[in-house]
């Protein structure tokens, strides 16, 4: 059995980490101060901060790499579903880690379940992105 690899550059770990948690972080501030809601928005914020990082370390520490390791996608794909589901809970904050993690899984390789894993990474954090910014005009 043979497998192909592109050549494509793939995105380094570490900025693509970086990038996951500065925009999980702006995203999170916008949800925590925009909910009129909110009693304690500095509180929600770290607390929810908290949590995307976490959520970071097993992503780019382990499921990542894991996924460039292996050609048939399968992490990839684990890594998008897990971002789409965690649409429904996107206040806690790993949605565009688990997002960014899937399309960097799936960056510049040719199996179709990268290819899709890219594309429903995608979806994931724009759907978070729209989600968080919808607190604003609550």
């Amino acid at each position: 059995m043979s497998t192909t690899v592109s050549t494509a550059p793939r995105p380094s770990l570490v900025p693509a980490a970086a990038l996951s948690a500065v925009v999980s972080a702006l995203l999170l501030a916008f949800a925590a101060w925009g909910d009129g809601a909110e009693d304690h928005p500095a509180r929600r914020f770290l607390i929810t901060l908290t949590i995307a990082i976490a959520t970071t370390i097993p992503v780019f520490g382990w499921a990542v790499p894991r996924a460039r390791r292996t050609p048939d996608g399968s992490t990839a794909i684990v890594l998008a579903a897990l971002a789409l589901l965690s649409i429904g809970v996107y206040w806690l904050g790993p949605t565009a880690v688990l997002g960014t993690g899937a399309i960097v899984a799936g960056w510049g390789r040719k199996a179709p379940l990268q290819r899709a894993a890219v594309a429903l990474g995608t979806l994931a954090v724009i759907a978070f992105a729209a989600l968080s910014l919808l607190e604003l005009i609550r």
